[in-house]
């Protein structure tokens, strides 16, 4: 006879509800007695029936992880292929909440609320990538199932069940790390103020400290986009103007530093493995896609057992080195 949940939580002295929720739910399990329930589980080859808890919870035992078409955006990083990191350590995130469970997850793009509903009929609950606007938080309005909406929600609609970032905060972390370079005039580069509201709470952030900071704003990700802004920051450092940059983006920074010769304090945002390529000393923000993920994937397995939930808060962590972001391995 194979192993069960009872010998399961036997071996691991505890009951075969905590082993239920280890499954489950693993959000209501302290990390150290989930580990005890799955070291037992693996002694035993036990592996949880997800048709049986199916069954038992009368769903589907799907939760649908949706994205959205962003269309007619003059800028959307999520499009650009230098971004794709970070989609992959957000699904890593959730995978390892959900590989400890029964449930199933399956990938849907919606662009409409008619899309959105239907999605809702296929699945028992929602978890929304990256949604960033009012208009993506409106759509949720109408769905009766659980959803948990992540990362960026720049709208101003209370949500009910989210994960996110702070932008205003990371950018207040960039200015940080240039005061303790002594940095006194520094550059920020940016790019879509005014249709790109994580950018504008980043330079917001940036100003607490720099209020006077000069910005230059370019076409991100655009061909030939950093030819022009490089040849004047050039200018600005042969200059004396600046003696610290940093920028909205890393895709940003580092386009702009292949492009000039400098050793000034330079800080980037997203912690992105384009640290592996520059040789010099630089900086980033690291929003931590994957733990922003791993927290969405756990609130919504909560929801789906019932329990009452709220937002959650990443808040962004400054990376000073290619060293520090190896060695804690921060999305």
């Amino acid at each position: 006879m194979g192993a069960t949940r009872d010998s399961v939580a036997k071996m691991a002295g505890v009951s075969s509800a905590t082993v239920s929720r280890v499954y489950n739910n693993p959000g209501q399990v302290s990390p150290s007695l989930a580990e005890r329930v799955l070291e037992a589980a693996r002694e035993l080859g036990y592996e949880p029936n997800s048709a049986a808890a199916t069954l038992r919870r009368s769903g589907t035992g799907t939760i649908a992880f949706v994205q959205f078409k962003k269309e007619g955006r003059p800028y959307y990083w999520g499009n650009m292929d230098s971004f794709d990191w970070f989609f992959g350590r957000a699904i890593k995130g959730v995978q390892e909440v959900l590989a400890k469970s029964s449930w199933q997850m399956r990938f849907y793009t919606v662009g409409t609320q008619k899309e959105l509903e239907a999605v809702a009929k296929r699945c028992d609950g929602i978890l929304a990538y990256d949604v960033d606007t009012e208009a993506e938080e409106a759509l949720f309005s109408s769905i009766p199932i659980p959803y948990v909406l992540a990362h960026h929600l720049s709208g101003s609609a209370e949500i009910q069940n989210c994960v996110k970032t702070d932008n205003r905060y990371g950018g207040t972390l960039q200015a940080e790390y240039l005061t303790e370079c002594g940095v006194e005039k520094p550059l920020y580069i940016t790019g879509y103020l005014e249709s790109v509201v994580p950018h504008a709470q980043r330079l917001s952030g940036f100003r607490e400290l720099y209020p006077d900071v000069l910005v230059l704003s370019t076409t991100i990700g655009k061909t030939n986009a950093m030819e022009g802004i490089a040849r004047q920051v050039q200018n600005l450092i042969d200059a004396g103007a600046i003696d610290g940059i940093a920028a909205v983006n890393d895709i940003a920074l580092f386009s702009l530093l292949l492009r000039i010769k400098t050793d000034l304090p330079k800080i980037g945002y997203d912690a992105s493995p384009l640290f592996n390529v520059y040789p010099a000393p630089v900086a980033s923000i690291a929003i931590q896609s994957g733990e922003l993920y791993r927290r969405a994937a756990e609130k919504l397995l909560g929801l789906l057992a019932g329990n009452r939930s709220g937002c959650t808060t990443i808040l962004p962590k400054l990376i000073r080195s290619l060293s520090q972001q190896e060695e804690e391995f921060l999305p």
